[in-house]
């Protein structure tokens, strides 16, 4: 996503109320502490991982590099931006020469079975005239991960195109890759669909599913960067909703005691710019690792990562107001 110039972000308040809504409006505890800076630079839609005892982030293109990842010692940091993860664009995208919105959006990094490493991302497509979402393989967390194929694995331009993947293993072993049809730019509905693949996380089987869809007002028409988790008794879908460049953008959540939904959306969002009271603009593009809740947020015309406390009320995502946290288990 291209960023737009906002307006200076408000500065960090070292007392902040954080106004939690569970799932069916019921208003949960008061947090004390903002979200922790992780990225004090360009890093939108962070991907975050554990690899034995380090930790390594993805985002949305930035600067000069594709993909840029970071790498950290520990799930709090501190994050070192460490290259480009994906130095080589894959050749059914368009050319940057060509376009000056090109870059690649929103990556998704997991380790497969046999032990390598599968990026999801998103590309503009030179045949389609959309974006569709792609994969890559490698050997390392750090890359260099190399284009799968000489297509991308969906993209559908009826549909606006394909974009926002993310990996899913449940508790079966099975995986799943979600992803978001761009329905938006297109005056079609945008929803997010989850796919059944096969252990190499790029053959499909059996159908696909409709999640969730932009159908509440708050979302003005956009629905986008899902991010799934499974607890005891139901599955959570993390959101994106609202326009990416302002204060609108929130992150929400939806809950379904089966995988393939239906999903209810909470009554109302995990966070906003209001329910961060300013300390972060527009959160979203999360990702959940542990209990950390990794997005970004605008500074000017960057967009900086974040990271959050996730706790539970039952199987309902609330915040923390302490930032301390646990270090999730390690692939």
């Amino acid at each position: 996503m291209n960023p737009e110039r906002l307006p200076r972000r408000i500065l960090l308040t070292s007392a902040l109320l954080l106004t939690v809504a569970a799932h069916g409006g019921h208003v949960g505890a008061a947090a004390t502490a903002p979200p922790a800076t992780m990225i004090a630079a360009d890093f939108p839609d962070p991907d975050v991982i554990r690899d034995g005892s380090a930790f390594y982030a993805y985002s949305t293109s930035s600067g000069n590099r594709h993909v840029p990842v970071a790498g950290a010692p520990s799930a709090a940091g501190p994050w070192t931006v460490r290259g480009d993860a994906l130095p080589v664009r894959p050749s059914w995208a368009v050319r940057c020469e060509d376009v000056p919105d090109c870059g690649l959006w929103a990556p998704d990094v997991s380790r497969r079975a046999d032990g390598r490493y599968l990026m999801y991302f998103t590309a503009p497509s030179a045949a389609a005239g959309r974006r569709c979402v792609g994969a890559a393989l490698s050997t390392g967390p750090l890359g260099p991960f190399h284009p799968v194929g000489d297509g991308p694995l969906v993209c559908d331009p009826s549909e606006g195109g394909a974009i926002d993947p993310a990996s899913f293993v449940d508790a079966d072993g099975k995986r799943y890759l979600l992803y978001k049809n761009d329905g938006n730019a297109v005056r079609e509905p945008a929803i997010v669909w989850l796919q059944q693949v096969l252990a190499d996380g790029v053959t499909f089987t059996g159908p696909r599913h409709e999640l969730i869809r932009n159908d509440a007002p708050e979302e003005h028409g956009v629905v986008e960067a899902p991010a799934l988790v499974e607890r005891r008794n139901q599955y959570v879908l993390f959101y994106s909703g609202g326009p990416y460049g302002d204060d609108r953008y929130f992150t929400g959540y939806a809950v379904s005691p089966s995988l393939t939904g239906p999903y209810t959306k909470s009554r109302r969002p995990l966070m906003t710019t209001a329910t961060l009271g300013g300390a972060v603009r527009g959160p979203g593009g999360a990702d959940v690792l542990g209990d950390r809740l990794y997005f970004h947020g605008w500074v000017g015309g960057a967009r900086w990562m974040y990271a959050a406390r996730l706790g539970w009320a039952g199987d309902t995502p609330v915040l923390r107001g302490d930032q301390t946290g646990s270090e999730p288990p390690a692939h």
